[in-house]
């Protein structure tokens, strides 16, 4: 049970240590310019840095950091205030759902993706019908995937041509 909490403890520090990095203002380099930060990069900056200053108490070291004002945090102030934020409960559950959210939108995204290369397979099963009989299905994925084919695309798309077949077939 002890580990089961550990585990847990360690996940969302360092998820926590993750959602404050944008504290640090994302750097844009153009070559010959040099180096600036976007307007909107340090609004976001400076949001993130309004949030963790709310969720800390007053008086840690973490809160010193945080209000510190400086430009950007080192990796080891970022994982000091993460360390402070996991014992505030209710910045631990917003952090916890923020990512709950992306994970939900990116499983969906994978089972929309899932499911159509299914239905694509299946649409076109008759169609490699001619070479599964011949047992060289692998030959014809490789030869698919050959770079410069013109019917490569359907490698990766699973929608299978019968011109493509036919072209495999006559090689």
């Amino acid at each position: 049970m002890e580990t089961t909490k550990n585990t847990t403890e360690m996940k969302n520090t360092r998820q926590i240590f993750d959602y404050i990095q944008g504290m640090n203002p994302t750097v844009s380099t153009v070559s010959s310019m040099g180096s600036f930060v976007t307007e909107m990069s340090q609004q976001v900056s400076d949001s993130v840095v309004t949030e963790v200053v709310r969720a800390l108490p007053e008086g840690t070291l973490a809160y010193k950091i945080a209000t510190s004002n400086a430009a950007r945090y080192s990796e080891k102030q970022l994982w000091v205030m993460a360390y402070e934020l996991t014992k505030n409960e209710e910045f631990v559950a917003k952090v916890a759902d923020f990512y709950e959210r992306i994970n939900r939108k990116e499983n969906a995204k994978n089972e929309v993706s899932k499911a159509k290369l299914a239905a694509n397979k299946e649409a076109s099963s008759d169609i490699l019908a001619p070479i599964k009989e011949m047992k060289k299905i692998g030959e014809f994925g490789r030869w698919l995937n050959t770079p410069g084919n013109i019917y490569r695309s359907q490698h990766f798309n699973k929608k299978y041509t019968a011109s493509a077949v036919n072209t495999f077939l006559n090689s």
